[in-house]
């Protein structure tokens, strides 16, 4: 047998280092047989096994039954599947002397059969009481997950333990569903069958791994491919290095990898792998191949070629930076010594915000250099120094402010001009400042030639237009605007020139807004938004009815005193009716109506309902004859739905008024159909659904 030295080794690197396999890759507490198959030129592989642990022991214990269902030959579906059950006995595992030859040669072998057979799986723990329980516990979930790892990469290993079957009587012109059934008895597991829906034709050979990507660095190496596409034809991965340019390749590990952060609500898209390199100068390379569900390997991915490589460790530190009067700035940073030798040399960046973009304005430093001056100062600038490696990437301190003393402020702006609209909207313009620091605007505004100017906004108003509202009706016939600009330090110019701007004589009121209506106990219910005004003398509500030939507006109410609520009592049922408001000033002057409103007063529904619907089923002719009675006046037209399989009705036809029977021959046997049938008056009114239910 196996020796259990070297069969411990591997225990031990799987438990630490592997996942579960893919058919272990269920909820813990759902017990169910997931089945797994894959096509062969002329056969068809099966693997099965369980979801839980204990459900894995009772299935051991019991054994399965695999049904073979023929349902298709030569591309057509049968009437009825042809059954045949292909195992004779209860696939279970192997006696424990049978497997002694298979575990010489197959370590996964001989991984499971220590999960049957073994008297010891210790995985931690001991002791008595409690923790005895919890390592009985924990060492069943190790051979069971374990185990099933190791079927994943030795199919052969799978049928010696009852979990998998080669199907050689397969036929390249049929599929078959495939059904695995415990045999363990219903009182002790309550287990969902598995089962597969394969054909010989379904064949085809496994992927090539693609996007294999590779980062070298200091005598190792960090490989990644892309895992999702994959992951659905290989379980586990050989990772492949050769030393001789490609001649031959070798595995980087002695046993498999697999992805052991996948997880169900963030699946991993990409596998990592770390190997370490000999040197860096050796160059090496690194293909990948996956093992399928069934321990095939397939096909190597495109090789990818590199070699170790130093890394620089050493990063400066800028220390001191101070600006003359003059504008100019003188830069220490601190960098070890010892990293002298492994760099080319320092590079100055220089940018605007701390987040840049950084351009390099000084290259060609020497290596023993700590020190440097530069004048081409912005107002605010952010450095960052630069160790050039000879090899592998470069180093960049942490980016530090530098701004010059600046007290001056900029030159006031100047062509300030403006006008004033119908609707006290004025609109000012005027040049922009040429300074290179320049930060931003503030306006200012008063109400009179001599008053003190008071700022429009708080903050910096960093465009040349601004838009400003002043009331019409206001004594004043006049208004006063100034403009100040403000550079990067704050520091703020004079005045501009004071623009004097005369407001128009005669301005209507605004419009009121309606805020909300609802159609309530047989009334229209507006509510609204009284123009804000202050000479507003009255709102006058209108009224209008589409069914109106003469499209004149009624007006229904005049208000004087702020009311903004109105119930229209005088409506009928399935009218349509459009509201509009407006503001009259104490001039006499009215404002623009507000947006109307257009309210569908319904009827009652249930006057155009359908009484009856029948469904008649010819099974011999293959139809269903659907009718309907009612004794509704005015029907436009009949809304017919339709639903199958307990599925939610949706629209299926639409037919006129003097139609109410209609014959369906979409059909499918053995399926429950629900319709409904939909009255729709003239004037668009629906009535209730009446539906039936009948079985085909």
């Amino acid at each position: 047998m196996y020796t259990m030295r070297r069969l411990s080794t591997i225990l031990l690197i799987l438990i630490c280092f592997t996942a579960v396999s893919p058919l272990r890759a269920q909820h813990r507490d759902s017990a169910r047989i997931a089945v797994t198959a894959n096509a062969r030129q002329h056969s068809i592989l099966l693997r099965w096994g369980m979801t839980t642990s204990r459900a894995w022991k009772l299935g051991n214990q019991y054994g399965f039954q695999l049904t073979r269902y023929t349902v298709t030959r030569d591309g057509k579906l049968l009437p009825t599947p042809e059954t045949k059950v292909l195992n004779t006995q209860p696939l279970r595992p192997k006696p424990l002397n049978e497997w002694e030859n298979i575990a010489q040669r197959d370590q996964y072998a001989a991984i499971i059969a220590q999960a049957l057979y073994g008297k010891d799986f210790e995985v931690g723990g001991g002791g008595n009481g409690i923790a005895s329980i919890m390592a009985q516990s924990a060492e069943q979930e190790q051979r069971f997950s374990l185990s099933l790892y190791a079927a994943d990469n030795s199919f052969e290993a799978a049928v010696m333990a009852g979990w998998g079957w080669e199907d050689k009587e397969a036929r390249p012109n049929e599929k078959y569903l495939y059904r695995v059934t415990s045999l363990a008895p219903k009182e002790r597991l309550a287990a969902d069958t598995g089962g597969a829906f394969i054909g010989i034709q379904d064949y085809a050979p496994l992927p090539v791994p693609g996007d294999v990507g590779a980062v070298f660095g200091d005598k190792q190496v960090a490989l990644s491919w892309d895992y999702s596409v994959l992951k659905h034809y290989y379980t586990s991965w050989i990772v492949e290095r050769s030393k001789d340019g490609g001649k031959t390749f070798e595995p980087a590990r002695s046993l498999p990898v697999t992805n052991i952060n996948e997880k169900d609500n963030r699946p991993s898209p990409r596998m990592y792998f770390i190997d370490s390199l000999e040197d860096n100068n050796t160059v090496y390379q690194f293909r990948v191949r996956g093992i399928s569900a069934f321990g095939e390997k397939g096909p190597p991915s495109a090789a990818t070629i590199g070699k170790g490589r130093q890394i620089l460790i050493y990063v400066p530190n800028i220390r001191s930076r101070n600006v003359s009067e003059q504008g100019k700035m003188t830069l220490t940073w601190d960098f070890e010594k010892a990293g002298n030798t492994v760099i080319k040399g320092f590079a100055l960046n220089q940018a605007t915000t701390e987040n840049g973009p950084y351009k390099t304005v000084l290259t060609n430093i020497a290596p023993d250099q700590r020190s440097l001056q530069y004048d081409q100062l912005f107002p605010s600038n952010y450095f960052t120094i630069t160790a050039i490696a000879k090899e592998g990437e470069s180093t960049t301190s942490f980016p530090v402010l530098v701004q010059p003393v600046d007290s001056t402020p900029p030159a006031p702006p100047v062509g300030l001009a403006g006008t004033v609209d119908s609707n006290g909207v004025v609109t000012l313009t005027w040049k922009a400042n040429t300074e290179k620091d320049m930060q931003g605007y503030k306006v200012f505004r008063a109400g009179r030639l001599h008053e003190e100017l008071s700022p429009l906004v708080d903050s910096i108003y960093r465009t040349t237009v601004y838009k400003d509202t002043i009331p019409i009706k206001f004594l004043n016939r006049k208004v006063y605007y100034a403009v100040a600009a403000l550079d990067k330090r704050y520091n703020q110019s004079d005045y501009s020139a004071i623009l004097e701007l005369k407001k128009p004589d005669i301005i209507p009121p605004t419009s009121p807004v309606f805020s909300a209506y609802k159609v309530a106990d047989g009334q229209v219910q507006l509510s609204w938004v009284n123009s804000g005004d202050e000479d507003v003398a009255a709102h006058l509500l209108y009224r209008k009815n589409r069914a109106d030939s003469s499209q004149k507006w009624l007006l229904l109410q005049t208000f004087v005193d702020g009311t903004q609520y109105y119930a229209d009592q005088l409506i009928e049922g399935g009218q349509t009716y459009t509201y509009i408001m407006m503001a009259k000033d104490s001039s006499g002057l009215e404002s623009p109506p507000t947006q109307p409103i257009t309210v569908t007063v319904p009827s009652d529904p249930n006057a155009i309902s359908i009484k009856t619907v029948n469904a008649y089923v010819n099974r011999e002719q293959r139809y269903i004859e659907l009718s309907w009675k009612d004794s509704n006046t005015g029907i436009n037209e009949y809304q017919l739905y339709k639903g199958a399989g307990g599925q939610p009705l949706s629209l299926w036809k639409v037919v006129p008024a003097n139609v109410k029977t209609i014959v369906d021959e979409s059909l499918k046997i053995n399926t429950v159909y629900e319709y409904g049938v939909r009255a729709v008056n003239k004037n668009g009114l629906s009535g209730p659904l009446k539906k039936v239910k009948t079985s085909y």
